[in-house]
């Protein structure tokens, strides 16, 4: 009990070589990529390479982190720019050429990581009214997304309002393990713009993103460490939850029937397609679950 009351500590590591900095600007480009795919999780990532006590541990004590890792740091940093600025382009060059394949693609990692992300929740057991969280984190956010398709706000315009709220999600995307922000950037549908305004470098887009994504996680570290600690399966069941009603409101014949004028071609080969692309990204979700490990179980950099 006592152990479990502790916050998170500044991390203590060994020296990295020059063959950990490179692996630090891989890791880096995994996790901006998973930031950037609805059912990839950024947080997820960093828990499954061994590298999320150590983005805690600088989120919960920056100044005492920064100045101990402020190298390894560098060269994460390094990775997550370049994954983003390749996977923005590739992403949206995905979407330009086919949008519902994109779509039954990214929902096929979210079937496949769900696995994962149900073994992440039960860690520390599943409490009396886990599943209660569950549920109820779906229906509030169906109760909100369906209403609002049917209304036909779900594409809204984008702004610095909407950029914004963007990189609020991404930021929580990359504190709390299993929560996947595009799912919702893709429900309003910015997912488009902004996957071009970032492959473009757009700085009037990618400034106002990258500053609430900073603010949020160096906001809401000590609230989400807390909640990992205390209520942890509460709060992992609760994601579930909304990841789930996300990817709902996203599945192509849902949308035909919640989003005024929405439409995907129905041919046989189109539906072939959809099925191999479903397939590729569930599979791929499935075989990097099998690698996630615990941070005390992962190897020190």
């Amino acid at each position: 009990m006592q152990e479990e009351n502790k916050q998170v500590q500044p991390v203590q590591q060994a020296p990295e070589t020059w063959t950990d900095r490179l692996l630090g600007i891989l890791k880096g480009a995994l996790i901006s990529i998973g930031a950037l795919l609805p059912g990839i999780s950024g947080g997820a990532l960093c828990v499954i390479l061994g590298i999320y006590k150590r983005i805690m541990a600088l989120l919960c004590h920056p100044f005492q982190e920064i100045k101990k890792q402020w190298k390894f740091f560098i060269f994460i940093g390094i990775g997550f720019v370049i994954g983003v600025l390749l996977g923005a382009k590739v992403i949206d060059k995905f979407l330009e050429a086919n949008e519902a394949a994109a779509l039954f693609l990214f929902i096929g990692l979210i079937v496949g990581s769900m696995p994962g992300l149900f073994k992440e929740a039960r860690q520390q057991g599943v409490k009396k009214g886990s599943w209660a969280a569950l549920v109820i984190a779906l229906v509030v956010m169906l109760a909100w997304m369906i209403p609002m398709s049917l209304k036909g706000n779900t594409n809204v315009q984008p702004s610095l309002l909407w950029w914004i709220i963007c990189g609020v999600l991404w930021g929580l995307g990359i504190v709390v393990p299993g929560m996947s922000p595009s799912n919702i950037i893709f429900f309003f549908g910015l997912q488009a713009p902004m996957y071009a305004a970032i492959g473009n470098l757009d700085m009037s887009v990618i400034i106002p993103m990258g500053l609430a994504l900073l603010a949020t996680v160096l906001a809401l570290s000590k609230g989400i460490d807390y909640c990992l600690k205390k209520q942890y399966s509460y709060f992992m069941h609760a994601v579930i939850g909304i990841v789930i009603a996300s990817t709902i409101v996203i599945l192509p014949p849902v949308k035909v029937l919640i989003e005024p004028g929405y439409t995907f071609a129905t041919g046989f080969g189109d539906i072939l397609i959809y099925l191999v692309a479903f397939v590729v990204g569930a599979v791929a979700a499935w075989a990097l679950s099998l690698i996630q490990k615990d941070d005390s179980e992962a190897k020190a950099e």
